[in-house]
């Protein structure tokens, strides 16, 4: 294996040193495994397809440029993680722990992560559209330059939660409080949202969002 240095990026994710590369082979073996362990590892230019993780626990990582379709990571734990330029195809997080995990660069279109707990994740110029979010414990999330269209956010629990310039088109927040949440940057239009839109009581929106809620509400805007 030939040995590589990694700077940590500038989101929360802690790196380090990268002390070999692991191929598609390597990382099969450590899926196999049950409760596998990686460290400290560059995982460049891998595809993977169909497979199982079963509860691996991933720790100083950088999966660069990978493709994984249908790849079930549920129940894992990643921690000072980072994904750079990588395509996640219908894969599954349910349950998983991401803890200082960057995304950057990314498709991960419907991925799921229901049940997740997320702890000082990034995602950043990524497309997560259609994600499933739901029932997920999250705690300070920065989603920056992002979609996040018609993507699942019910009865999660949001803390420390920042969002700028994200296409939060359609996005069913059922049951979970946006109380002190910013959107006002972003694109935040026809939300899935209980009968009485309590989930909207306390987020900040910009004046133009706050004419379109009041529409929601039934509430007729008088002409100057």
């Amino acid at each position: 294996m030939s040995a590589r240095a990694e700077q940590a990026p500038s989101g929360y994710a802690a790196v380090g040193t990268m002390s070999e590369r692991m191929g598609s082979d390597e990382l099969i073996a450590v899926f196999s495994e049950g409760d596998g362990y990686a460290s400290r590892a560059l995982v460049e230019d891998v595809e993977l397809a169909y497979e199982c993780a079963d509860d691996a626990t991933f720790e100083h990582m950088v999966f660069r440029d990978c493709l994984f379709e249908q790849v079930d990571f549920r129940d894992c734990t990643f921690r000072d993680v980072r994904f750079e330029g990588c395509r996640l195809i219908g894969c599954t997080m349910d349950k998983a722990w991401l803890n200082r995990v960057d995304l950057r660069d990314c498709s991960a279109l419907g991925l799921s992560l229901l049940q997740a707990r997320l702890a000082q994740v990034s995602v950043r110029a990524s497309d997560l559209s259609y994600a499933n979010l739901s029932e997920a414990s999250i705690d300070h999330l920065t989603v920056h330059d992002c979609k996040l269209r018609e993507a699942a956010m019910q009865r999660a629990k949001l803390k420390h939660v920042r969002l700028d310039k994200t296409d939060l088109t359609r996005l069913d927040v059922f049951g979970t409080p946006l109380c002190g949440i910013d959107v006002s940057t972003c694109a935040f239009s026809a939300p899935v949202l209980s009968s009485d839109y309590r989930e909207l009581r306390g987020a900040q929106v910009s004046a133009e969002q706050a004419m379109d809620i009041a529409l929601l509400l039934g509430v007729r805007i008088a002409e100057e």
